[in-house]
Parts: C-alpha cells; sequence; structure tokens
C-alpha cells in the first residue's frame, strides 16, 4: 500500500480517535508520538500512547528548537486541586509519523507553518450521548465529564478543516482507507 498522506484524526473526547489510530496501526501505519506531562492512564504504555515526562524536559526541547506544537490545558482532577497539563508534538515525530491525533489548534499551527504535507484530515463528529455514555465508562479520575464535553463544544464549534467527516459511532477504519487511497 502507497502511503502518500498523513491520516490527521480529529474528535471531542470518546469520539473514537484511540481506535481508529489502533487500526491504522494494525495496517502498518506509523502514529504519532506526543509529549506530555498529563498522568498515566490505565493500561496506557508509554511510548506507545505517549512519551510521559516533564515541564522541563519539554521547556528542554522546545529551547533546543525541537517542538512543532505545544499546548497547555487547565484540568481539575477528581478530589485534587487544579493541574495543568501539557502535551507536545516534536517535528521529528511529526515527520515520520502517519497517523496522528491532533487538536484543531494544533493541525491550524502545522497548516500554518513551512512545513508543507499532505494531509488527509478525518474529524469524528460523534453525538455527545453517545460520547458522554463512553467517557463514563472510563472511570477517568484525572478530568470530569462536564469538563471535557464543555472543552469539546468550544474547540469544535466552528471546526471546518476536514476531509472527512464521521458521524456514525461504529464507524470502521477501512472506510477511511477507501477514500484515503
Amino acid at each position: 500500500m502507497k502511503k502518500l498522506e498523513k491520516c490527521v484524526i480529529l474528535g471531542p473526547s470518546c469520539s473514537g480517535k484511540d481506535f481508529l489510530v489502533r487500526e491504522l496501526t494494525k495496517l502498518e501505519f506509523r502514529p504519532l508520538v506526543k509529549f506530555t506531562t498529563r498522568p498515566q492512564r490505565k493500561g496506557e504504555v508509554e511510548g506507545i500512547n505517549y512519551y510521559f515526562t516533564t515541564e522541563d524536559n519539554i521547556n528542554e526541547l522546545d529551547r533546543k528548537g525541537e517542538l512543532l506544537t505545544r499546548e497547555t490545558f487547565k484540568v481539575w482532577p477528581k478530589n485534587k486541586p487544579e493541574e495543568i497539563w501539557t502535551y507536545a508534538i516534536t517535528l521529528n515525530e511529526f515527520l515520520f509519523s502517519q497517523v496522528m491525533i491532533l487538536t484543531p489548534s494544533e493541525l491550524k499551527k502545522i497548516r500554518n507553518s513551512d512545513i508543507k504535507q499532505d494531509l488527509f484530515v478525518v474529524y469524528l463528529d460523534i453525538n455527545e450521548n453517545v460520547r458522554r455514555e463512553r467517557l463514563s465508562l472510563r472511570n477517568d479520575d484525572n478530568d470530569s465529564i462536564s469538563r471535557r464535553i464543555q472543552s469539546d463544544h468550544l474547540d469544535f464549534e466552528k471546526f471546518s478543516d476536514y476531509d472527512l467527516k464521521i458521524s456514525d459511532p461504529d464507524f470502521e477504519a477501512d472506510w477511511i482507507l477507501d477514500l484515503m487511497f
């Protein structure tokens, strides 16, 4: 299979982004791995899901000019004080990846950078009730469901920079491949 484009996946919380990346990875797409300061969730693997790191390490990557994007988010974990999480993408990771999960602001930063890449953007616009149910099953104490849903509304309110929009919560990865190639 000739992979000429990078597949960029965007969508709100629990829309199926990780599922789609896993499916495309099984088909030999190389996934992008972001750096993050957020706590590791149960089942996540260092170097596969994220590079779990410190703010100091991300600052060092930035100082060396290795970062393509950097975002920070305020979160309110259950029964804990407010935290700030950072997510970062290095230029090297981006260039050698074929499938990636991005936020709308990360996509905009990449599109506005000097990097010219063919991107096939898939927007997973899954019904909020389905996503709320999935979030409740996740039992994630790191962040509240209401905060995530509210933040998703803001992030995707006017989002229109995509090649394919999927609203079916039971989508299959093959659909995307058929449209990409």
